[in-house]
């Protein structure tokens, strides 16, 4: 397979998914972004405070695009940005009242996004794809 095959069909699928579920949160009157929703949900599903070096790495992008998107998110009442309890030089971000009700209708969602995602692959189908994922992204580490 051609190297270029590959990364575009990756990007093709990616950028579908992302305006599939963008299309979605628009019928669900979520006025929220594809990634505004997958940081909501990692905050909700997240054990421990969280600060935006853990939303770095989850959601892989630049510490600017990053530092724009929750400043967005936190003018729009879905975030705010307080004082660890655990370390008085870190601040962490909490969900609001508002974000706790998108996330609340998310989780649902998401698990209708991948059994809908998954429709006519085989278990056997997934193991195998979720290998070949698993070894992409160690490739990447090597690059």
């Amino acid at each position: 397979m051609e190297d270029s095959l590959l990364i575009l069909k990756i990007k093709s699928v990616y950028l579908n998914i992302l305006r599939m579920m963008a299309a979605r949160y628009k019928r669900m009157h979520l006025d929220v972004t594809p990634v505004q929703g997958r940081i909501i949900m990692y905050i909700f599903k997240s054990d421990d405070e969280v600060c935006q070096k853990d939303i770095e790495k989850t959601i892989a992008c630049k510490k600017s695009t990053l530092s724009a998107i929750l400043n967005t998110m936190e003018k729009n009442h879905l975030i705010k940005r307080e004082g660890s309890s655990n370390d008085s030089r870190k601040n962490v971000i909490v969900l609001t009242k508002h974000s706790m009700d998108i996330a609340n209708k998310l989780k649902d969602d998401i698990i209708e996004i991948n059994k809908l995602l998954g429709e006519n692959i085989t278990h056997d189908e997934y193991i195998i794809f979720s290998g070949v994922l698993e070894k992409i992204e160690e490739n990447l580490e090597r690059i």
